[in-house]
Formats: structure tokens, C-alpha cells, sequence
């Protein structure tokens, strides 16, 4: 039986791939967002140290893409100063909204809200007209050619662009787990999902050498989520990761799914599990020659 639900779902992923049925993480990303800062929390080290990296200056006109929340709108937003002006972009409303909030709360008044999709937004800034952009876990919802093609030619000469994204390999034990569990129910799924993710920093700097730019620095690094047992581990891919994959479940076998995935993740931990959520980045910032 699960020899013929394995088969059955990978059929059911393939004809949905091809027929382009795919799952919009926009709504997730809209009901999670006054949640998200709670987990956001853990990926500060790494935004701290991309911050650090960046050659950011008073005065500068820089992009936040796929801003999310804010949580590198606000610090870029405090290092480029009164004078200076950051644009945050997401699609998600939600999202916006609370990074708007959480400015608000910091006295920021340098940044302005756009909602829209990052490469539609990328196509009405003027050539050469920016100093810097910054996409903080974002990228693995864009073509990356085009993102950087467009990057490239956005950006001023001299200009920076910092990326941080998980790696393709990042929580393979939790993925692993729910493909497990749609196993047993492959009628569950209902559109195609998946992430463009990076493979490693090497990945990204042949990306940027294709547009010319001079990498500055190029690196990775883990990050352990602590959790103890399978219901934590369920709450924080719902409330802090990229949540299309529920959109691509029905609704109704949704439940289904996620015990079982909370049943097994128990299994798991009770045979010593001891990093499920184990987050795996590469970097790099460069600039444009």
C-alpha cells in the first residue's frame, strides 16, 4: 500500500508541476505575520552579520526585498539615517503591515511600503538609481537569473547587493517527515509546491559573477531551532517558514497530515532526535563593477 501511495504521489506532484497548478503562499504569509516575529527572533545573528558585511552609508536609497516583518528593513533603515531611505517590498500584506507597526515602534520614519511581487516591482525602478538592495529569504519564491539580471541593472556602479537564503538541503528531516506523511495521504495534495532554493555560496557566486559583480564575501552557517517534541516542531513550519505548502493540501485532509507528521516527528524524537530544525544558509554580498 504505501509502494502505491509513494507512486500515486509522485504522480499527482508531476501532473501538477506540468499543468502549472501552484500553491500561493500569500495568504499564509498574511496569517502568520503577527506570530512570525516571535520566531524571527533566531535568525538575528545571521542578520546582524549580513548587516555587518554590507557597505551601508548615511544617505543611501536602498531596497529591502521580501522584507517580511523587517527584520533587516529596521537596522538598514537606522545605518543610512534621517537622510538616507529604504523602500521594504513584499507581497504579503500582512507582512507589511507589521513591519510598518514594528518601525512605527522604533521612531523609524525613513521607509516607505510597497506591496508587490519583487520582479514587478525591480521592473519600474530606473537604471542605475539605487545603491544598494538587500533580499533576506526571499529569493527562493524568483527565478534567480532574472532577479540578479535585474538587480544588476538597477543598481548603481559601486553599488552592493547582500542575498541570505536556506540552502537546498536546509531541514531535510522535517521534509522528509511530511513527504512521509502525504504518503499515506496522496489525495491530500493539490498543488504543486516547491522552492527555488540555492545549492550552496559557490551557487551564488557564479550567480553574481554572470552580472558583473565583485563578490566581498561569500559564506554559510546552521542554526538549530530548539524544539522537544513534535506538536513544536509542527507550530513553527506553520508560523514561521514558508507556509504554501498548506495551501497546497486540502483542507479537509489537512488535519490528517499534520497528525501524522506530529506522530511520527514523536517517534522520531523518542529514538533521540536531536536537531529536526536545523536551518542551513549560504550568503554573499557583492558589488557592482
Amino acid at each position: 500500500m504505501k509502494t502505491l501511495n509513494a507512486i500515486k504521489l509522485a504522480s499527482r506532484f508531476f501532473m501538477l508541476k506540468l499543468n502549472q497548478v501552484n500553491s500561493d503562499s500569500t495568504v499564509g504569509y498574511d496569517a502568520i505575520a503577527a506570530s512570525y516575529d516571535t520566531y524571527s527572533k533566531y535568525f538575528e545573528p545571521s542578520v546582524a552579520q549580513m548587516v555587518e558585511e554590507l557597505p551601508i552609508k548615511p544617505g543611501q536609497y536602498i531596497l529591502d526585498l521580501a522584507c517580511g516583518t523587517g527584520i533587516f528593513t529596521h537596522p538598514i533603515a537606522q545605518k543610512v539615517g534621517e537622510q538616507g531611505k529604504v523602500v521594504a517590498v513584499d507581497l504579503s500584506i500582512g507582512m507589511l503591515q507589521r513591519n510598518q507597526e514594528n518601525a512605527a515602534f522604533q521612531g523609524l520614519s525613513n521607509i516607505s511600503f510597497v506591496p508587490s511581487d519583487v520582479c514587478s516591482f525591480l521592473s519600474g525602478i530606473s537604471d542605475n538609481s539605487v545603491d544598494g538592495i538587500v533580499c533576506g529569504w526571499g529569493m527562493s519564491h524568483m527565478e534567480h537569473g532574472q532577479l540578479i539580471q535585474e538587480v544588476q541593472r538597477v543598481v548603481k556602479p559601486g553599488g552592493f547587493i547582500g542575498l541570505i537564503e536556506d540552502k537546498a538541503n536546509s531541514l531535510k528531516d522535517v521534509a522528509d517527515l511530511f513527504t512521509k506523511a502525504l504518503i499515506d495521504y496522496p489525495d491530500a495534495l493539490i498543488k504543486n509546491f516547491s522552492l527555488n532554493l540555492p545549492k550552496n555560496k559557490d551557487y551564488l557566486v557564479k550567480l553574481l559573477a554572470k552580472q558583473r559583480f565583485h563578490v566581498q564575501k561569500a559564506w554559510e552557517e546552521e542554526m538549530v531551532i530548539p524544539c522537544h517534541n513534535g506538536q513544536e516542531v509542527a507550530e513553527y513550519m506553520l508560523k514561521s517558514t514558508d507556509v504554501g505548502f498548506v495551501d497546497a493540501l486540502d483542507e479537509k485532509l489537512f488535519p490528517q497530515v499534520l497528525q501524522t507528521f506530529i506522530s511520527d516527528a514523536d517517534e522520531r524524537f523518542a529514538k533521540g532526535w536531536d536537531h529536526p530544525l536545523l536551518h542551513k544558509f549560504c550568503a554573499i554580498v557583492g558589488t557592482k563593477v
